[in-house]
Protein backbone atom coordinates (compact mmCIF):
# COMPACT_ATOMS: atom_id res chain seq x y z
CA UNK A 1 0.00 0.00 0.00
CA UNK A 2 2.65 2.33 0.50
CA UNK A 3 3.24 2.57 -3.66
CA UNK A 4 -0.87 3.08 -4.01
CA UNK A 5 -0.96 7.20 -2.53
CA UNK A 6 -4.44 8.04 -3.97
CA UNK A 7 -5.93 4.46 -2.60
CA UNK A 8 -4.47 5.20 0.72
CA UNK A 9 -6.62 8.85 1.00
CA UNK A 10 -9.82 7.62 -1.07
CA UNK A 11 -9.89 4.60 1.92
CA UNK A 12 -9.37 7.10 5.01
CA UNK A 13 -11.82 9.11 3.08
CA UNK A 14 -14.37 6.03 2.82
CA UNK A 15 -13.52 5.39 6.62
CA UNK A 16 -14.17 8.97 7.95
CA UNK A 17 -17.19 9.71 10.02
CA UNK A 18 -18.35 11.90 7.71
CA UNK A 19 -20.06 11.19 4.25
CA UNK A 20 -16.53 11.71 2.07
CA UNK A 21 -17.86 9.65 -0.46
CA UNK A 22 -18.52 11.89 -3.55
CA UNK A 23 -14.11 13.01 -2.37
CA UNK A 24 -12.94 9.39 -2.44
CA UNK A 25 -14.86 8.62 -6.03
CA UNK A 26 -12.90 10.89 -7.78
CA UNK A 27 -9.57 10.15 -5.66
CA UNK A 28 -10.21 6.52 -6.81
CA UNK A 29 -10.75 7.84 -10.38
CA UNK A 30 -7.30 9.62 -10.54
CA UNK A 31 -6.14 6.16 -9.00
CA UNK A 32 -6.94 3.59 -11.40
CA UNK A 33 -5.72 6.01 -14.53
CA UNK A 34 -2.21 5.63 -12.35
CA UNK A 35 -2.88 1.95 -11.89
CA UNK A 36 -2.76 1.59 -8.13
CA UNK A 37 -4.28 -2.64 -7.72
CA UNK A 38 -6.72 -1.84 -5.01
CA UNK A 39 -8.32 1.17 -7.00
CA UNK A 40 -11.21 -0.39 -8.53
CA UNK A 41 -12.06 -2.63 -5.35
CA UNK A 42 -12.59 0.41 -3.25
CA UNK A 43 -14.02 2.41 -6.02
CA UNK A 44 -16.59 -0.93 -6.38
CA UNK A 45 -17.29 -0.34 -2.49
CA UNK A 46 -17.79 3.40 -2.68
CA UNK A 47 -20.63 2.87 -4.95
CA UNK A 48 -21.71 -0.40 -3.32
CA UNK A 49 -22.24 1.92 -0.28
CA UNK A 50 -24.20 4.57 -2.10
CA UNK A 51 -26.86 2.01 -3.67
CA UNK A 52 -25.13 2.30 -7.48
CA UNK A 53 -25.11 -1.29 -8.17
CA UNK A 54 -25.40 -0.49 -12.23
CA UNK A 55 -22.17 1.22 -12.24
CA UNK A 56 -20.58 -1.31 -10.02
CA UNK A 57 -21.58 -4.10 -12.50
CA UNK A 58 -20.30 -1.84 -15.24
CA UNK A 59 -17.25 -1.58 -13.41
CA UNK A 60 -16.42 -5.08 -12.43
CA UNK A 61 -18.10 -7.52 -14.95
CA UNK A 62 -15.38 -6.92 -17.56
CA UNK A 63 -12.72 -7.11 -14.91
CA UNK A 64 -13.59 -10.42 -13.39
CA UNK A 65 -14.56 -12.05 -16.99
CA UNK A 66 -10.76 -11.14 -16.91
CA UNK A 67 -10.07 -13.41 -14.36
CA UNK A 68 -10.01 -11.15 -11.77
CA UNK A 69 -11.82 -12.99 -9.15
CA UNK A 70 -11.03 -11.32 -5.89
CA UNK A 71 -13.82 -8.90 -7.42
CA UNK A 72 -16.23 -11.07 -7.77
CA UNK A 73 -17.89 -11.08 -4.85
CA UNK A 74 -18.76 -7.49 -4.81
CA UNK A 75 -19.54 -8.34 -8.80
CA UNK A 76 -22.35 -11.02 -7.16
CA UNK A 77 -23.53 -8.69 -4.13
CA UNK A 78 -24.42 -5.76 -6.91
CA UNK A 79 -26.25 -8.50 -9.25
CA UNK A 80 -28.09 -10.08 -6.81
CA UNK A 81 -28.99 -7.06 -5.55
CA UNK A 82 -30.23 -6.01 -9.49
CA UNK A 83 -32.52 -9.25 -9.53
CA UNK A 84 -30.03 -10.71 -12.22
CA UNK A 85 -29.69 -14.20 -10.60
CA UNK A 86 -28.32 -16.03 -12.80
CA UNK A 87 -25.03 -13.96 -13.37
CA UNK A 88 -25.12 -13.48 -9.63
CA UNK A 89 -24.41 -16.99 -8.95
CA UNK A 90 -21.96 -17.45 -11.75
CA UNK A 91 -19.90 -14.76 -10.12
CA UNK A 92 -21.03 -16.34 -6.67
CA UNK A 93 -19.27 -19.25 -7.72
CA UNK A 94 -15.91 -17.48 -9.07
CA UNK A 95 -15.60 -15.95 -5.62
CA UNK A 96 -16.19 -19.26 -4.16
CA UNK A 97 -13.51 -21.52 -6.27
CA UNK A 98 -10.74 -18.98 -5.26
CA UNK A 99 -11.69 -19.49 -1.65
CA UNK A 100 -13.49 -16.05 -0.81
CA UNK A 101 -14.95 -17.48 2.53
CA UNK A 102 -16.87 -14.25 2.83
CA UNK A 103 -18.57 -15.67 -0.56
CA UNK A 104 -18.80 -18.95 0.85
CA UNK A 105 -21.15 -17.39 3.21
CA UNK A 106 -23.30 -15.14 1.34
CA UNK A 107 -23.65 -17.36 -1.66
CA UNK A 108 -25.05 -19.85 1.20
CA UNK A 109 -27.66 -17.17 1.68
CA UNK A 110 -28.59 -16.51 -1.01
CA UNK A 111 -29.26 -20.34 -1.61
CA UNK A 112 -31.62 -20.31 1.38
CA UNK A 113 -33.30 -17.63 -0.20
CA UNK A 114 -33.82 -19.39 -2.98
CA UNK A 115 -34.86 -22.61 -1.07
CA UNK A 116 -31.80 -24.77 -2.29
CA UNK A 117 -31.59 -25.41 1.63
CA UNK A 118 -28.96 -28.13 0.72
CA UNK A 119 -26.61 -27.05 -1.35
CA UNK A 120 -26.93 -23.99 1.28
CA UNK A 121 -25.91 -26.05 4.09
CA UNK A 122 -23.00 -26.95 2.61
CA UNK A 123 -21.43 -23.85 1.69
CA UNK A 124 -22.61 -22.23 5.30
CA UNK A 125 -20.80 -25.27 7.06
CA UNK A 126 -17.37 -24.95 4.67
CA UNK A 127 -17.30 -21.33 5.74
CA UNK A 128 -18.10 -21.74 9.31
CA UNK A 129 -15.07 -24.15 9.31
CA UNK A 130 -12.65 -21.39 7.44
CA UNK A 131 -13.34 -19.03 10.29
CA UNK A 132 -16.95 -17.03 9.23
CA UNK A 133 -18.73 -16.50 12.49
CA UNK A 134 -21.84 -15.42 10.65
CA UNK A 135 -21.30 -18.27 9.00
CA UNK A 136 -22.86 -20.70 12.15
CA UNK A 137 -25.78 -18.06 12.63
CA UNK A 138 -26.91 -18.92 9.20
CA UNK A 139 -26.48 -22.70 9.23
CA UNK A 140 -28.18 -22.82 12.64
CA UNK A 141 -31.33 -21.42 10.25
CA UNK A 142 -30.84 -23.44 7.43
CA UNK A 143 -30.67 -26.51 9.36
CA UNK A 144 -33.63 -25.38 11.49
CA UNK A 145 -35.72 -24.63 8.20
CA UNK A 146 -34.74 -28.19 6.17
CA UNK A 147 -34.11 -31.00 8.80
CA UNK A 148 -37.19 -32.52 10.40
CA UNK A 149 -36.58 -31.89 13.84
CA UNK A 150 -34.58 -29.06 15.95
CA UNK A 151 -31.85 -31.40 17.40
CA UNK A 152 -29.41 -30.93 14.69
CA UNK A 153 -29.61 -27.43 14.63
CA UNK A 154 -29.39 -27.04 18.46
CA UNK A 155 -26.33 -29.45 18.09
CA UNK A 156 -24.84 -27.14 15.50
CA UNK A 157 -25.52 -23.75 18.02
CA UNK A 158 -24.10 -25.62 20.93
CA UNK A 159 -20.97 -27.00 19.27
CA UNK A 160 -20.54 -23.67 17.81
CA UNK A 161 -21.36 -21.00 20.39
CA UNK A 162 -17.84 -19.39 21.84
CA UNK A 163 -17.99 -16.13 24.10
CA UNK A 164 -14.66 -15.57 22.35
CA UNK A 165 -16.28 -15.26 19.23
CA UNK A 166 -19.38 -13.34 19.97
CA UNK A 167 -21.44 -13.83 16.76
CA UNK A 168 -21.36 -17.62 16.86
CA UNK A 169 -23.69 -16.75 19.55
CA UNK A 170 -26.91 -15.15 17.95
CA UNK A 171 -26.76 -18.62 16.18
CA UNK A 172 -27.85 -19.90 19.94
CA UNK A 173 -30.11 -16.93 20.66
CA UNK A 174 -32.37 -17.91 17.39
CA UNK A 175 -32.61 -21.67 18.18
CA UNK A 176 -33.42 -20.93 21.97
CA UNK A 177 -35.99 -18.64 20.90
CA UNK A 178 -37.49 -20.97 18.08
CA UNK A 179 -37.77 -23.87 20.67
CA UNK A 180 -39.62 -21.33 22.89
CA UNK A 181 -36.82 -21.16 25.25
CA UNK A 182 -37.35 -17.74 25.59
CA UNK A 183 -35.24 -16.76 29.01
CA UNK A 184 -31.93 -18.38 27.84
CA UNK A 185 -32.59 -16.92 24.20
CA UNK A 186 -32.72 -13.63 25.91
CA UNK A 187 -29.89 -14.24 28.10
CA UNK A 188 -27.62 -15.33 24.97
CA UNK A 189 -28.65 -12.36 22.84
CA UNK A 190 -27.69 -9.94 25.94
CA UNK A 191 -24.07 -11.64 26.40
CA UNK A 192 -23.76 -11.51 22.35
CA UNK A 193 -24.68 -7.98 22.45
CA UNK A 194 -22.60 -6.90 25.70
CA UNK A 195 -19.45 -9.02 23.85
CA UNK A 196 -19.57 -7.11 20.70
CA UNK A 197 -21.35 -9.09 18.18
CA UNK A 198 -22.24 -8.82 14.68
CA UNK A 199 -25.22 -5.87 15.09
CA UNK A 200 -26.03 -7.71 18.39
CA UNK A 201 -27.68 -4.99 19.62
CA UNK A 202 -30.27 -5.29 16.31
CA UNK A 203 -30.96 -8.73 17.00
CA UNK A 204 -31.72 -8.49 20.82
CA UNK A 205 -34.15 -5.58 19.82
CA UNK A 206 -35.64 -7.62 16.84
CA UNK A 207 -35.58 -10.51 19.49
CA UNK A 208 -37.54 -7.50 22.45
CA UNK A 209 -39.76 -6.54 19.93
CA UNK A 210 -41.03 -9.43 18.40
CA UNK A 211 -41.04 -12.13 21.36
CA UNK A 212 -41.24 -9.88 24.67
CA UNK A 213 -43.42 -7.38 22.91
CA UNK A 214 -40.54 -4.84 25.08
CA UNK A 215 -40.73 -1.53 22.56
CA UNK A 216 -39.15 0.44 24.99
CA UNK A 217 -36.21 -2.40 25.40
CA UNK A 218 -36.02 -2.81 21.58
CA UNK A 219 -35.52 0.96 21.38
CA UNK A 220 -33.19 1.18 23.44
CA UNK A 221 -31.55 -1.13 22.23
CA UNK A 222 -31.56 0.46 18.39
CA UNK A 223 -30.19 3.42 20.57
CA UNK A 224 -27.55 1.60 21.28
CA UNK A 225 -26.63 0.19 17.63
CA UNK A 226 -27.01 3.28 16.19
CA UNK A 227 -24.46 4.89 18.56
CA UNK A 228 -22.13 1.98 17.73
CA UNK A 229 -22.95 2.48 14.11
CA UNK A 230 -23.64 -1.43 13.97
CA UNK A 231 -24.18 -2.25 10.36
CA UNK A 232 -27.80 -1.77 9.43
CA UNK A 233 -28.71 0.27 12.01
CA UNK A 234 -31.15 3.57 10.33
CA UNK A 235 -32.90 0.37 8.98
CA UNK A 236 -33.77 -1.59 11.28
CA UNK A 237 -34.75 1.22 13.34
CA UNK A 238 -36.86 2.77 10.52
CA UNK A 239 -38.51 -0.02 10.01
CA UNK A 240 -39.30 -0.43 13.95
CA UNK A 241 -40.65 3.09 14.37
CA UNK A 242 -42.90 2.29 11.00
CA UNK A 243 -43.93 -0.93 13.22
CA UNK A 244 -44.80 1.03 16.17
CA UNK A 245 -46.86 3.98 14.22
CA UNK A 246 -44.09 6.55 14.22
CA UNK A 247 -43.90 6.77 10.89
CA UNK A 248 -42.84 10.61 10.56
CA UNK A 249 -39.91 9.73 12.97
CA UNK A 250 -39.22 6.66 10.65
CA UNK A 251 -38.66 8.24 7.54
CA UNK A 252 -36.27 10.26 8.72
CA UNK A 253 -33.94 7.11 9.49
CA UNK A 254 -35.62 5.34 6.27
CA UNK A 255 -33.95 7.98 4.42
CA UNK A 256 -30.61 8.01 5.61
CA UNK A 257 -30.49 4.13 5.10
CA UNK A 258 -31.37 4.75 1.25
CA UNK A 259 -28.99 6.75 1.01
CA UNK A 260 -26.66 4.14 2.08
CA UNK A 261 -27.83 1.93 -0.53
CA UNK A 262 -30.92 0.17 0.97
CA UNK A 263 -33.54 -0.91 -1.71
CA UNK A 264 -35.64 -2.65 1.74
CA UNK A 265 -35.62 0.86 3.08
CA UNK A 266 -36.96 2.24 -0.24
CA UNK A 267 -39.41 -0.04 -0.26
CA UNK A 268 -41.07 0.75 3.20
CA UNK A 269 -40.75 4.06 2.62
CA UNK A 270 -43.17 3.54 -0.47
CA UNK A 271 -45.45 1.18 1.85
CA UNK A 272 -45.41 4.60 3.79
CA UNK A 273 -46.14 6.76 1.59
CA UNK A 274 -49.23 4.19 -0.08
CA UNK A 275 -51.03 4.45 3.18
CA UNK A 276 -50.81 7.79 3.24
CA UNK A 277 -52.44 8.19 -0.31
CA UNK A 278 -55.14 5.51 0.97
CA UNK A 279 -56.14 7.64 3.86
Amino acid sequence: MEDEPLSQRARALLDDDEDRHDEAIEVLRRAMVAREPSAVGLLARAYLDRGDRHRTIELLAPRVRAGQADLALQLADALASTGDVDRAEDAYRTAVRAGDVAAMNTFGVFLRHRGRLREAELLLRRAADAGDEMAVVNLVAVQWESHGDPRTALHTALDWADEAKPSTLLGLGFIRAALGQFDEAERTYRLAAKLGAYRGHIELALFLQEVREDTDGAEAELQTAEHEQEPGWALAYGQFLADVGRTSEARAYLEHAVHWGSLEAADIISELDGDLDDD
